[in-house]
This record gives structure tokens, C-alpha cells and sequence, in this order.
């Protein structure tokens, strides 16, 4: 069976991205596939010291929440992320999560040893909600997320935004946004995860 890994990096439970991303997960649970749903917002993690100790054996020598996602990025089939949009890029909570496998940068480029193989297919996939109509705030986080996804050698699956989103839960009122986010994740799962 394959497991799709979902991280919420909204500081707002229930929030815009966070129901997006319910509704993208929603399209890999009706095909059995098995979804775990994490707040980040709710973990406290800490961001990188930028010690460079993870040079020598890609292990983070930061001890908080963020130790089991190694291993669970190493072991799922499909990440997806979401993020509401924040000055124009993702949420800090998402930044501290991304910036955090910085040890697996040093894993796959330093020590040749990444903790994913590419031949692996592992596939990513980002989503953000925002308020204002601005192509550029969502090229910002695409962007990035392409970028993460490359240092941690998943495939880029897929990006959506969904602007227009700024009252907390104001998408529940957008069925059309809600239908995206859905569409999104059935062809993620029909690509990636089947």
C-alpha cells in the first residue's frame, strides 16, 4: 500500500491551506491509500543552526519533533505540502521544515549518500492559499518547493494555488477551490501513488 506523508504548515488549524490539502488527500484515501496529516505549527520545531555537523554524516544534530520526518520521507511514497502565503512566500513553519534537511544536502552532494535514491519514484507536490490574486507570490513557493524536492530527491509532482483565500475557512465557501485542490490530488495519485 502507499503512503502519502501531508504536512500543514498553516499556524491556523483549519485554515485555507489546511482544508485544501484535506481535500487533496481526500482523492489518495478513496483509493485506500494510506494519508498521515501533520500540523507543523503544532511541533515547535527549530530551525537550523547552520553548524554544518550534518557535513560529516547527514544526521541533524538538532534534537526536537522533526527527527521522525527523516525517516518518514526516506520510507513514504508521496509527500505533499501545504502553505498559505506570507509576504509574497511559503509560512515560516514550512521554511524551518525545508530548511531543516539541509543534513540530507550534505547526504546527497557531499557524501554521495542521499536517503532517497531517484530510482525510487518518491514524488512531491506543494499547494498554497493566499489572499491577494498575485501569479508571483505562487511562483515564489513553487519555486522553493521545486527546489526542496530536488535536494531531497523527489520528483516534482505538481503545484497549486489557490489565491483569493484570506478569512480563515473562507475556502469552505469555494466549492470550486475546494474541487481544484481535489482534481489536483486525483491526478497526483493516478500518476504518482497507483
Amino acid at each position: 500500500m502507499s503512503k502519502l506523508l501531508a504536512i500543514s504548515s498553516s499556524p491556523r488549524r483549519n485554515g485555507n491551506c489546511e482544508l485544501a490539502l484535506r481535500s487533496f488527500c481526500r482523492a489518495a484515501e478513496e483509493k485506500n491509500i494510506s494519508v498521515e496529516m501533520n500540523r507543523l505549527h503544532e511541533l515547535r520545531l527549530e530551525p537550523c543552526r547552520g553548524c554544518e555537523r550534518c557535513a560529516a554524516d547527514g544526521i541533524c544534530i538538532v534534537k526536537d519533533k522533526m527527527e521522525p520526518f527523516y525517516e518518514k520521507v526516506a520510507t513514504v511514497k508521496g509527500l505533499v505540502l501545504a502553505t498559505p502565503v506570507y509576504f509574497g512566500s511559503l509560512s515560516a513553519q514550512l521554511k524551518i521544515f525545508m530548511d531543516r534537511f539541509q543534513c540530507w544536502w550534505h547526504a546527497k552532494y557531499r557524501l554521495k549518500k542521499p536517503f532517497v535514491e531517484l530510482g525510487q519514484n518518491k514524488a512531491g507536490f506543494i499547494i498554497c492559499t493566499g489572499a491577494l490574486h498575485r501569479k508571483d507570490f505562487g511562483d515564489s513557493v513553487e519555486a522553493i518547493g521545486k527546489v526542496f524536492f530536488h535536494n531531497i530527491n523527489y520528483h516534482f509532482g505538481g503545484f497549486l494555488f489557490l489565491p483569493g483565500l484570506d478569512r480563515k475557512g473562507e475556502i469552505e465557501d469555494d466549492p470550486a477551490a475546494l474541487k481544484a485542490a481535489y482534481d489536483a490530488g486525483v491526478k497526483y495519485v493516478q500518476s504518482y501513488l497507483l
